[in-house]
């Protein structure tokens, strides 16, 4: 798309900035069709209702121009930083505060971390936003625990930004990552935001993985309870639940729900989450998915629909066969990855599932990452 951006040919973060909207459309539904065409019916792609400006969640790097402190963009190919004064598929506000953190890092003297020589403390800072709210956070990446004058910092940067709901100091000590550590302390306000999804509110902390695009996010988790055609009987496994999100939204339509999630520190913010809503039937679980769902098995349960949502690489074969042997009647599968997810549902065929059709979503404009959800029904 002409004059999306001028960082991007340099940045290589949005690769399908050269072809329009729709070309890129095109693509994504493309990918889904090669991959998952021969085994189910696949819809048309499903547009995202904001193009630019769409990310809840913005990462900045910084370096030293001269006397100058500059914001920028990470190169992960290269481990550089390019110095860029706004990233078009980030918020207006993140553009706005990534600038004013530069003038306030300089004016304090702090120095941007260099990953070639590993000299410097600012490795990175990490900016989320709640649609629904308007809250903000920022999150300030150091490489040590040392943070020059930050009760001082800290109160400068609210009289910069009194729009600014929380900021958190983290640290990360290994000196190949730039971003958020699991050493934390709060500057002010509460370490965390709210936002709605759904009608549903969800606390998301520094670490927590959440959507990134709010408007797209409530389609996808929309059509996917839709498919699991919940009537209010079910009992439902929602596994790699993270914090709850699509487990919480489809209670409301369950009699039960088990959510398993091997990060406990995620699991933590899912039982938030589900007091906060006032949610009392589901119930969450630090495990591996696959230990959970043997378990599940083994003790007899019943399991009438399953949620699946697992990292990139897809899902382990271990689970995907305990998941069979819990004959849940509808599998729901939701990937950021057709190729993982074609290969998965090819498994879930020989275990004994269809698929039936595939949906979709452009949950990343601009990028090459294609989301998807497959509806898998038992076989008799």
């Amino acid at each position: 798309m002409k004059d999306f951006c001028k960082y991007a040919k340099k940045c290589n973060s949005c690769q399908l900035c050269n072809l329009s909207y729709e070309e890129q459309l095109r693509y994504k539904e493309n990918i889904c069709r090669r991959q998952l065409g021969a085994m189910c019916r696949v819809e048309k792609i499903t547009s995202s209702p904001k193009i630019m400006g769409y990310r809840n969640k913005a990462q900045f790097v910084y370096k030293r121009e001269g006397k100058r402190i500059m914001s920028g963009l990470y190169k992960s190919a290269t481990h550089s930083v390019m110095t860029a004064e706004r990233c078009a598929i980030c918020s207006a506000k993140a553009n706005e505060l990534t600038k004013t953190l530069a003038k306030l890092f300089q004016s304090f003297k702090i120095q941007p971390y260099d990953y070639y020589t590993g000299r410097g403390w600012l490795k990175s800072v990490v900016i989320r936003e709640a649609a629904a709210t308007g809250e903000c956070m920022v999150v300030i990446n150091g490489a040590d625990g040392v943070f020059p004058a930050k009760r001082t910092f800290a109160t400068a940067l609210q009289k910069a930004c009194p729009d600014l709901t929380t900021a958190v100091v983290t640290v990360n000590r290994d000196r190949g990552k730039l971003f958020t550590g699991r050493q934390s302390e709060i500057l002010f306000g509460k370490g965390t935001i709210t936002d709605v999804l759904c009608g549903e509110k969800f606390l998301l902390s520094p670490s927590s993985f959440y959507q990134i695009n709010h408007d797209q996010t409530e389609r996808l988790y929309a059509k996917a309870v839709e498919l699991a055609d919940l009537s209010g009987t079910e009992t439902v496994l929602d596994a790699y639940c993270g914090i709850g999100t699509i487990g919480i939204i489809a209670s409301r339509k369950a009699k039960l729900v088990h959510a398993v999630e091997l990060n406990p520190a995620a699991i933590g913010d899912a039982k938030k989450n589900a007091k906060l809503n006032g949610i009392q039937n589901i119930r969450f679980t630090a495990a591996d998915s696959k230990d959970y769902a043997a378990a599940l098995a083994q003790d007899g349960a019943r399991i009438d629909a399953a949620f699946i949502d697992p990292p990139r690489a897809g899902c382990t074969a271990g689970f995907l066969k305990a998941l069979s042997k819990l004959s849940p009647e509808r599998i729901v599968y939701n990937s950021c990855n057709p190729e993982s997810q074609a290969r998965d549902v090819r498994v879930l065929g020989r275990l004994g599932y269809r698929a039936e059709v595939c949906y979709p979503f452009d949950m990343f404009p601009f990028t090459n990452h294609c989301e998807s959800i497959v509806l898998l029904t038992k076989q008799t």
